[in-house]
């Protein structure tokens, strides 16, 4: 059987549960900060000499070492960067963050000459102007002033567009521009016209974008850079607005996305994550929150110029496109209805008007940790970005961290006719095409101990042309939804499933194997038989159900499994268990069962006697039964009473169903995810258990015991075989030679066995050792077969059979059939007392007591079994017990408590669970009961009216 597995379930069992709650003693709120987790600091906390940086929300200072020769540098406006005062040159180098302020006339080096403040009015001047730097000492940087370097006088109003760019209040030289001129080749197709020439989009201002942030790394038009990749639909193109950011921030850096002039260096802001094993580590993040009820989400939101227009916490009124419905809630403790809608091609061009394509964000997880407040960059996979986001391999994901909810791009209208702006066909005009998103899911994983997997939001687009053909009315998708799973990718979990779980596999495997060759030897059959091999797999289920069922529990222990991975272990062990149970209980009910009287006539012997007759009975089994001087109600008790026995068991299904329901519903207000629940069930279920076993075996007395001492008082022996070479014996031979016999006799009896004033009841003359597993001499059971033959050739109905063993043929039928029952029994008893008292030449056996190897792994290796001799062991364990219900009360157990799970987890209903399991053991104990009595009374010819 499974006896290996059994000894190791409930140590490896209890040091885990053990681990569990020294882990458990406190919330462990210690997150520390990785390169997606920032520590948000307030705004107000920031210096004078300080800016507050967006892309890690914390406080800076303006002159970081490294990064300015002077500290003349001050916070902008907005806080939000560092500039050089008004009477100052800024001169920006490749290898500093901020540039350097040099004071305006501190050099006296042409084109500022005897300059003055005076003559330099900031407040009148047109232009600032960007070209390189002609101090010897800043070769190679980019001189930002107030003054026309091409003029001799202190100009500020005038750019040559010969030699200059003019963009914004800013006057570029031709040459610091060169680097970046290849971004003006990005065009973007839209729609497809019908002459089959595509319709394009330039992104004409996106060399200058460009240069303000790779050149003088201007964060807004950082920001403004990434929103132009996000407009363009994250574009792969080499000469897209992405291409900066797909070389610093991608792990397969392609040389395509790299230009000459360009620094490697890592852009910000933060846009990309990394592919490969970063994404599936990403998304395997567990955060700790600490009383928390809800997700606190934190929003970041930008307009087209990377200006920061808001921040906050996150409403879903914000993602949600349709009009007057309600959102869902981020409630953490149960599931959110989907929202969804139908959405007119009107009321997605009047949300285009209203967005601008100014509206660009940033999703962050709000949490506390270590009395910090911490922000998590929540990932997002946009499915319709690439065909590898729509597949289940998370490493092949291409995630991103900005997006937008709707973008439009406009229609050139000199070439179309203007409709007045009071006519519906003046809104068709107005785009070309748009992008909306139509499905909005909001996906976060939860376990018990309030840890949060990281929320990943999927978003998937739809393209719509506007052509000559479009409706106002037609109707397109809109759906969000917010849902969690209680899944857990722990170390934890992937240590049992891919280790441990193997391992006890391979356990079940060698435990059956083992088991497979003591059968084979009890059998004295070959091992490669069907029914051997079907034997193998009936007992490698019961080993794989146990093992499936010891990994579960660790599982839930460690509180390390979600419900529909914990379903995947559950489900397939209880039909294991329940096949293996099914056909184990049928097979024990139908073993072979002889009840041997030893009981002695008060009378002399008369008749005639077989040669089967022993010293130790005369002729108390006759040939007619008319004759017989011997009470049948002995016999009759004791296979009364061993059937009783065989549907007793060590604990009550109802006192643990009882035990379960009330806990849980005591703690039910701190198990509210499924899988907690199933740790708290499976944890009561099995204390109870455990209790239950050891309670009734310290105040109870042992049944089995109690029915080898009835067995020696009715001088009733029980010879029974499970397999042909393999059996149990409890030898109920009274020390006092009678037990028919008046109350005041047995109370005399009984005394004089206390006071050891009679022999001992053992089978040996100086040994109480009473119960023994057999293998009994090969031939015996052939001899037993030849026996009962007469008996089952009448049974069968062939009177031409019957009529050979009548000792009368005038008699009745009725009377011949009871003859012929009186016959098979006296020859079946006279023949099993000849063999027990060593009366018959060529049928012996020895006694002798199993080695500890043979206890251990439940095998008889060393026996002197021969065609004529056999091995009785001392059994002090009262191994008899496995034919019946109270010898495999572990195997119902592990039923039970996978019943109880399964129809949990389909129905999260614990009393349906509770039920269904004790009507279940119910049933069982009933049909059991059934089988036995059925082979009682077929195997001892009982009729079967005289059992209960």
């Amino acid at each position: 059987m499974c006896f290996l597995l059994v000894n190791w379930f409930f140590p490896l069992l209890w040091t885990t549960v053990f681990i569990q709650f020294g882990n458990c003693t406190g919330l462990d709120t210690k997150q520390s900060p990785t390169p997606h987790t920032f520590r948000f600091q307030s705004t107000q906390k920031c210096l004078r000499n300080e800016f507050y940086n967006l892309n890690y929300f914390q406080c800076s200072p303006c002159n970081e070492a490294g990064d300015g020769a002077t500290n003349e540098l001050q916070p902008t406006t907005d806080k939000f960067g560092c500039q050089c005062p008004a009477a100052h040159i800024s001169v920006f180098e490749k290898s500093k963050r901020w540039p350097t302020c040099n004071e305006l006339c501190s050099n006296a080096t042409k084109p500022f000459e005897n300059c003055t403040e005076s003559e330099l009015p900031p407040m009148q001047c047109s232009f600032q102007y960007l070209n390189s730097s002609i101090v010897a000492q800043s070769i190679g940087s980019i001189v930002l002033t107030r003054a026309n370097s091409g003029s001799n006088s202190s100009d500020c109003n005038s750019c040559n567009a010969a030699y200059n760019f003019h963009y914004q209040d800013y006057c570029i030289a031709n040459t610091l521009l060169q680097p970046y001129l290849h971004y003006n080749a990005f065009w973007q197709d839209t729609i497809k016209l019908k002459s089959g020439s595509s319709s394009r989009l330039h992104f004409g201002d996106l060399k200058f974008v460009a240069f303000f942030c790779l050149a003088l790394r201007n964060d807004s038009a950082c920001q403004q850079l990434a929103n132009l990749c996000v407009l363009s639909h994250y574009s792969m193109d080499k000469h897209s607005p992405c291409s900066p950011f797909l070389l610093t921030q991608m792990s397969d850096v392609v040389i395509k996305y790299a230009h000459a002039g360009e620094q490697l260096r890592a852009l910000e802001p933060f846009l990309f994550y990394k592919k490969g094993r970063a994404t599936r580590d990403l998304l395997t993040t567990t955060l700790h929150l600490a009383n928390q009820t809800r997700l606190e989400i934190f929003s970041t939101t930008f307009d087209l110029a990377g200006r920061l227009k808001r921040w906050g916490p996150l409403h879903l009124e914000k993602l949600n496109l349709c009009p007057a419905q309600r959102v869902p809630t981020l409630d953490l403790e149960q599931q959110q209805p989907e929202l969804s809608c139908q959405l007119s091609l009107e009321q997605l061009i009047d949300l285009a008007k209203r967005e601008g394509n100014d509206n660009y964000h940033n999703l962050y997880l709000n949490f506390s940790s270590n009395w910090s407040h911490l922000l998590h960059q929540l990932p997002v996979l946009i499915e319709t970005l690439t065909p590898e986001n729509q597949r289940p391999q998370e490493e092949e994901w291409q995630l991103v961290k900005r997006f937008q909810l709707i973008s439009a791009h406009l229609r050139d209208n000199r070439m179309h006719p203007n409709w007045p702006p009071y006519e519906d066909a003046h809104k068709l005009q107005l785009y070309r095409s748009l992008r909306y998103v139509d499905r909005v899911d909001l996906k976060y994983t939860m376990q018990a101990g309030r840890r949060l997997g990281l929320p990943l939001l999927r978003l998937s687009y739809r393209h719509i042309d506007i052509t000559g053909n479009a409706s106002l009315t037609q109707l397109y998708p809109f759906r969000l939804r917010v849902h969690f799973e209680q899944l857990q990718q722990s170390g934890t979990a992937k240590l049992l499933l891919e280790l441990a779980l193997p391992l006890l596999l391979l356990f079940a495997l060698v435990a059956a194997l083992l088991h497979l060759q003591n059968l084979r030897r009890r059998r004295r059959a070959e091992l490669c038989q069907t029914i051997n091999l079907l034997e193998l797999l009936l007992q490698l289920a019961a080993n794989v159900a146990l093992a499936l069922l010891i990994t579960a529990l660790l599982l839930l222990t460690l509180q390390a499994c979600v419900p529909q991975r914990l379903a995947l272990l559950i489900y397939p062990a209880c039909l294991l268990q329940f096949v293996f149970l099914a056909v184990h209980l049928r097979r024990a009910s139908q073993l072979e069962l002889f009840l041997i009287d030893w009981e002695r006539p008060r009378s002399s012997c008369e008749g005639q006697r077989l040669n089967l007759d022993s010293s130790s009975l005369c002729s108390s089994v006759r040939t007619y039964v008319a004759e017989s001087s011997v009470s049948a109600w002995r016999v009759l008790f004791t296979a009364n009473a061993w059937i009783r026995l065989s549907c007793e068991q060590r604990y009550s299904s109802l006192a643990q169903a009882f035990v379960v329901i009330t806990t849980y519903q005591l703690l039910q207000r701190f198990s509210q995810l499924q899988s907690l629940s199933c740790c708290l069930i499976s944890a009561v279920y099995l204390v109870t258990y455990l209790l239950q076993v050891l309670l009734l075996r310290l105040l109870q007395p042992n049944p089995l015991q109690k029915f080898v001492d009835l067995c020696s008082l009715a001088n009733i022996s029980l010879f029974s075989l499970l397999e042909p070479g393999y059996g149990y014996y409890i030898h109920g031979r009274s020390p006092h030679g009678f037990a028919d016999t008046d109350m005041s006799s047995m109370i005399l009896q009984l005394q004089r066995e206390a006071q050891n004033m009679c022999g001992r009841r053992g089978l040996l003359i100086d040994s109480d050792k009473q119960v023994y597993i057999i293998l009994p001499p090969r031939n015996l059971r052939t001899y037993l077969d030849r026996l009962l033959l007469p008996f089952q050739r009448s049974r069968n109905g062939s009177m031409s059979q019957t009529l050979l063993y009548q000792k009368d043929p005038q008699i009745s039928s009725i009377d011949g059939q009871v003859e012929r029952t009186s016959i098979a029994y006296a020859s079946i008893n006279r023949f099993f007392c000849a063999f027990i008292d060593h009366a018959i030449k060529d049928m012996d056996y020895i006694i002798k007591e199993k080695t500890l190897t043979e206890k251990l792994f439940n095998c008889e290796i060393e026996n002197y079994l021969t065609e004529n001799k056999g091995t009785f062991y001392i059994d002090d364990a009262l191994s008899f017990s496995r034919v019946l219900l109270l010898g495999n009360h572990l195997h119902i157990f592990i039923l039970e408590i996978l019943v109880l799970l399964s129809i949990y987890l389909l129905t999260s209903s614990l009393l349906l669970g509770a039920a269904i399991a004790c009507a279940l053991n119910m049933l069982m104990r009933h049909i059991f009961k059934n089988w036995v009595r059925r082979n009682v009374s077929r195997k001892t010819l009982i009729d079967e009216r005289f059992l209960l």
